[in-house]
């Protein structure tokens, strides 16, 4: 029986200083955001006192740096809160409440799937992805139990196009635009073969990027059999509510205005 309790005392230790570690490594991250806003704000407090011009690419860079540990810090509380929660509701409401916070919808309309995202994928060189892929990996799981509990089917796509349109605020500066093969769609062609999608390889998936100005960041990905876009695949971007100099070609998928 003594030695039970050791064990099992043991045990206890372990996972408390597994819990401990967790905790500093966050409060680590946590300060480090800290300094780099602070930072940012003596950039912008120079140049408003001074009556100088922002260096913008020192600003930004510091800001994105924040950005960077912000979400890595957001990584750590997630990974730490999905480890104490023992309650099986509880884990649940939380995985329902990141799709909420994150603002990620999808909808399927006539064979065809939109999946909206409220920011940009990250570039193909950009070497900390969890920040957008983990939360889309839970807002389609969340979707497809939600199509399930309702009794509606989920679409699964052997043959299709993926389009990206990549919208970009036209407030921010024009140089932020990136060419269309600096974007990692693989993680996210990963996350949607998943549940979408009967294979993510080349034999199966055709994609496009489009481009886009609008009144925020924005992704949208829409899924389509390639059957239903053979022999007619162009139309105005008007369907987007955005402009972008005239007539450009993408898919004709009938969704209606985007969110």
């Amino acid at each position: 029986m003594g030695k039970l309790n050791i064990t099992e005392n043991k045990q206890e230790s372990n996972v408390l200083g597994k819990l401990k570690k967790q905790l500093d490594d966050a409060q680590k991250t946590a300060t480090e955001v800290e300094h780099l806003l602070a930072d940012a704000r003596s950039i912008l407090f120079a140049c408003t006192r001074k009556q100088t011009g922002l260096k913008y690419s020192s600003f930004a860079d510091m800001i994105v740096e924040a950005s960077k540990c912000g979400e890595k810090l957001t990584e750590k509380l997630r990974r730490l809160s999905m480890e104490v929660m023992l309650n099986p509701k509880q884990y649940e409401q939380y995985q329902v409440d990141l799709v909420e916070i994150h603002g990620i919808t999808i909808l399927e309309e006539n064979g065809n799937l939109r999946v909206s995202l409220p920011m940009l994928i990250p570039h193909r060189k950009e070497a900390y992805t969890d920040y957008i892929y983990k939360p889309l990996y839970i807002a389609c799981q969340h979707w497809c139990m939600e199509q399930k509990a309702a009794g509606m089917l989920i679409p699964t796509y052997q043959a299709c196009m993926v389009c990206f349109v990549h919208i970009y605020d036209r407030e921010l500066p024009i140089g932020r635009v990136r060419d269309h093969d600096n974007f990692e769609e693989k993680h996210v062609l990963d996350v949607l073969s998943n549940f979408f999608l009967q294979s993510d390889s080349g034999l199966y998936v055709d994609t496009c990027h489009i481009t886009r100005l609008g009144e925020a960041d924005k992704t949208l990905i829409y899924i389509t059999d390639s059957a239903s876009i053979s022999g007619n695949i162009v139309n105005k971007s008007s369907i987007f509510a955005i402009e972008k100099g005239g007539d450009f070609p993408v898919p004709v998928i009938d969704m209606g205005k985007p969110p």
